[in-house]
């Protein structure tokens, strides 16, 4: 079924469609809460603010982009979280079971990818919460930059800018731990 009709029949009362909704989505906003605050417990905490959030407010949601509108109450909850603890983002833990996302399929345990995450987790903390934001959208969501302007309210200009500027102090950080691209 479609992102429409589930809200469609939830904003009708048939609240069981949240279930489907939170099934469809939760990953990428764990995920998504996990790059961003650098914790994995954290992220869950955060992940289930989102869908509250979203269940509180489903009767005022318009659709267009429901995994965006999903994204940018994450977005909003993970700023929130880092200011209460001074913006210093905690060191980055990789999101439980990130090694069956990986490892090619058979393959199980610590490796060479899963090291390269958590060196890619420590670069993403290292960016400015804007950059990150931008990073993750556009190269890990699959955002264009107008969406992503959408999203978090700013610019494109400032989009592509964070994008750019992220993605060279990525390379920079990275390249010190000998990280290939």
């Amino acid at each position: 079924m479609e992102d429409r009709e589930l809200i469609r029949r939830i904003q009708n009362g048939q609240t069981e469609y949240l279930n489907e909704i939170a099934g469809k989505y939760y990953d990428d906003i764990y995920y998504f809460c996990c790059y961003q605050t650098g914790s994995r417990e954290d992220a869950y905490d955060l992940a289930q603010d989102t869908f509250l959030r979203f269940i509180k407010y489903v009767d005022r949601y318009q659709y267009r982009n429901l995994k965006g509108y999903l994204l940018t109450i994450a977005m909003n909850l993970c700023r929130e979280y880092l200011r209460a603890a001074s913006q210093t983002p905690v060191k980055a833990e990789p999101p439980e079971n990130m090694e069956d996302n990986i490892n090619p399929p058979g393959k199980t345990g610590y490796t060479e990818a899963s090291e390269s995450s958590l060196l890619l987790l420590d670069a993403l903390s290292q960016l400015s919460e804007a950059q990150r934001e931008a990073v993750l959208l556009h190269h890990f969501y699959g955002y264009k930059n107008r969406e992503i302007a959408r999203i978090t309210g700013a610019s494109y200009d400032a989009v592509k800018s964070r994008i750019r500027q992220g993605i060279a102090k990525l390379k920079e950080l990275l390249s010190q731990n000998d990280f290939t691209f």
